[in-house]
């Protein structure tokens, strides 16, 4: 059974007020961005299982997120509240909890879609405002969420990426408009005058046009140096510098300047100038890593059984664990980042604020100022206006989407990590912040939905169920794939048999981007991999086209994928086609 943490424990309130400025003066600096005048409190819930709770006394529910009066004369920096809630945290306690009818609502929510672990923070006016777990780590294991267990926050990564490159700008090893050949002169793009002024901003707000091609990484097993080395093959879908095209393979590029410029890898850059710090320790770029700290929460998805090509029926369509993907470490810049919610929480007060923490200077005004602001328009339509409550205009800035959520200007990025969704919201107005992590991709936009219910919350504005909205186009998508299992069973040709013998198939196919598609016959089967990376059995569909059968259960859901074989002369091979992801490709066999 899933439960939380914020309800049915013994509730004890502990007040921490006039500590001597002494010590948050030594230990942290003065923080005048921070600096609460009047003083700070902070309100710990210690939480017992199985005990009866107190009275609700002095824990102040119903006002997370809004300014509230202080009194005394103790200024405390946001690093000293961060590390005591981490201290209250390793002593069983938990920062101030959601107010409860919204708690109430977040449980009824995730209890209803049966998300198996969550973790939200709200942060505000420069300290920690409120942080929330829920579920377990993993279906059928003990082991609870809390708040330093590691959710996959996948693409927010991109904000640590533009962030270290700030640093950079500081010192004046690069600038936002060098162009990447400066610092990468091996770098080719598609076209010779992208491949001459395609600049770190170009890369960090998506603009170079290049197609996002991430079927290149996704089942491939590629460096990033390999990844971006085929750059020069891929194929230009809009002018230079017109529309924003998210681009995984763009911040890899970026990541690797950086690295460049800086003398080290892009996991040491951004280790070595954001992580420490900041004082992040239960943060990592490293996906491979993170499993070994301990506490990491699992991906779980919807995954129907190994019949599925065959059963039209939902019959066995269950939500389980996912295995972790192999194909993170090659656009680790753009999508490889592990966190907690207390770090996260650290990252949200550091975004909003100018650039120090706990008086110490990081990153400069100017800087943060370049990252958060817009450098290309995206365009919208009243549908996309109206889902999102945007009033005025999207864009894209560096790591970070921008526009505004009825009217209040808005920061935002989301992480779609192997079954776990991650979104973070950022009010500079408000000075406001929500990160929401959930350890399963079972319902598209739940991350989302519950951002935007604790937002209006804390923006005092009217609200509705956006959890309860997503239910019918949850069921319209559950309702579409089980039509898409008869359409393709309609589309199948039955009676027939392979051209040739299976053995005949079996071979090296090159497709213009480079990678090879690599054939192998043993035991009667064929088995395919591409770019050296994810396995495929090929299952005879009809005529010369197979079905692979993913090995990774993630990809064998959400990748239906049909490997066609063309005969060139007689008796023989020549072509293969498939489609991986969204990016069609087309390999030509190579000799022997």
């Amino acid at each position: 059974m899933l439960w939380s943490k914020n309800l049915g424990f013994w509730r004890h309130n502990i007040r921490l007020e006039r500590v001597l400025g002494y010590y948050s003066d030594r230990l942290l600096g003065q923080h005048p961005v921070n600096a609460i005048p009047g003083g700070m409190r902070m309100n710990l819930e210690v939480h017992r299982p199985h005990a009866p709770p107190m009275p609700a006394g002095r824990v102040q529910h119903g006002e997370v997120g809004k300014r509230q009066p202080r009194d005394g004369r103790t200024r405390w920096g946001v690093a000293l509240a961060l590390t005591l809630m981490q201290h209250a945290a390793a002593a069983g306690q938990a920062a101030p909890a959601l107010p409860e009818a919204l708690q109430a609502y977040v449980d009824e929510s995730l209890k209803e879609w049966e998300i198996p672990g969550a973790a939200i923070a709200v942060v505000k006016d420069g300290r920690p405002d409120a942080l929330y777990v829920f579920g377990v780590l993993e279906l059928s294991r003990p082991e609870a969420v809390d708040v330093d267990t590691i959710f996959d926050a996948a693409s927010l990564a991109k904000s640590f990426t533009a962030a270290a490159i700030a640093t950079l700008v500081d010192e004046q090893r690069l600038a936002w408009d060098d162009p990447v050949r400066k610092l990468l002169p091996a770098q080719e793009f598609p076209d010779p005058y992208l491949t001459a002024n395609v600049t770190l901003r170009d890369l960090l707000c998506h603009r170079t046009g290049v197609a996002a091609t991430n079927g290149a990484w996704m089942f491939s097993d590629l460096t990033p140096k390999q990844l971006i080395g085929l750059v020069k093959n891929m194929r230009i879908d809009a002018p230079f510098r017109t529309r924003m095209i998210y681009s995984n393979v763009g911040y890899t590029i970026a990541g690797e300047t950086a690295a460049a410029a800086a003398g080290m890898s892009w996991e040491e850059l951004v280790t070595q100038r954001l992580l420490v710090p900041l004082g992040m320790k239960r943060t990592t770029t490293s996906f491979d890593a993170a499993p070994s700290m301990g506490n990491c929460a699992s991906g779980h998805a919807m995954l129907s059984p190994a019949n599925s090509y065959e059963d039209p029926s939902i019959k066995g369509y269950v939500q389980r664990p996912t295995p972790r993907g192999t194909a993170r470490n090659s656009t680790a810049p753009a999508g490889s980042l592990l966190s907690s919610v207390t770090d996260l929480a650290t990252w949200m007060i550091f975004q909003l604020g100018d650039g120090t923490l706990a008086d110490k200077r990081i990153i400069s005004p100017e800087a943060m100022n370049q990252m958060h602001s817009p450098h290309i328009i995206i365009p919208t339509t009243p549908a996309m206006r109206a889902a999102r409550q945007v009033r005025f205009f999207p864009g894209y800035g560096s790591g970070w989407q921008v526009m505004d959520y009825r009217g209040e200007s808005l920061l935002w990025h989301t992480g779609a990590g192997h079954g776990q969704r991650a979104y973070m919201a950022l009010f500079p107005g408000a000075r406001l912040g929500i990160v929401v992590l959930l350890n399963s991709s079972k319902v598209e936009g739940l991350h989302l939905a519950l951002g935007a219910r604790i937002a209006d919350h804390c923006l005092e504005l009217p609200t509705r169920d956006y959890c309860a909205e997503l239910r019918e186009p949850w069921e319209r998508d559950l309702r579409a794939w089980e039509n898409s299992v008869r359409e393709r069973l309609a589309s199948r040709r039955t009676g027939t048999a392979p051209s040739l013998a299976l053995s005949d198939y079996a071979g090296s196919y090159r497709d213009p981007l480079g990678l090879d598609a690599v054939v192998a016959h043993a035991d009667d089967e064929l088995v395919m991999r591409y770019g050296g990376g994810e396995r495929a059995k090929l299952m005879h569909w009809h005529d010369d086209t197979f079905v692979a059968r993913w090995e990774n259960p993630f990809h064998a859901e959400d990748y239906f994928t049909l490997v066609s074989f063309e005969l060139g002369e007689p008796g023989k091979i020549a072509r293969l086609r498939t489609t991986l992801g969204r990016d069609a490709v087309d390999a030509v066999r190579l000799e022997p």
